[in-house]
């Protein structure tokens, strides 16, 4: 039996019901008050990092560090899709490799743990070199 209210998703790191946070004026995002992860349904990602967070900035909406709570609902560390309950897949994020995002592969939604999108944001000179000696 589901408890989680109607409109209303659970983290998939914690199962803490998240919160809408807005971004900008049409872009809200969910956020887990507890352990700070966020969930961005397709595209909100992109549109968030373009938006540099927002009127908020991204340190209003991405607050925390991943080291602050490290609680695993599932005890194999698998995370579920809050929108569709598909595995999480862990992926490298393909502009900085040291992020590793996790991913659903059937809805196309994003988890990221608190820290990790304003590491994101913060696309450094010698990231951006590597990236292009990459190619």
């Amino acid at each position: 039996m589901d408890l989680t209210p109607k409109g209303k998703i659970r983290c998939p790191k914690c199962a803490t019901i998240m919160e809408k946070m807005p971004v900008t004026s049409t872009l809200e995002v969910e956020h887990c008050g507890r352990c700070g992860a966020l969930w961005f349904d397709p595209y909100e990602l992109e549109s968030t990092l373009r938006a540099d967070g927002g009127s908020l900035g991204i340190n209003a909406i991405d607050y925390g560090t991943a080291q602050n709570y490290d609680l695993q609902v599932h005890g194999d560390g698998s995370r579920q899709c809050p929108r569709d309950a598909s595995p999480l897949v862990k992926v490298p994020d393909p502009r900085q490799p040291h992020v590793i995002i996790d991913v659903c592969r059937t809805c196309g939604g994003v988890l990221l743990d608190a820290g990790e999108l304003k590491d994101l944001s913060e696309f450094t000179l010698s990231e951006r070199l590597k990236a292009f000696l990459r190619r």
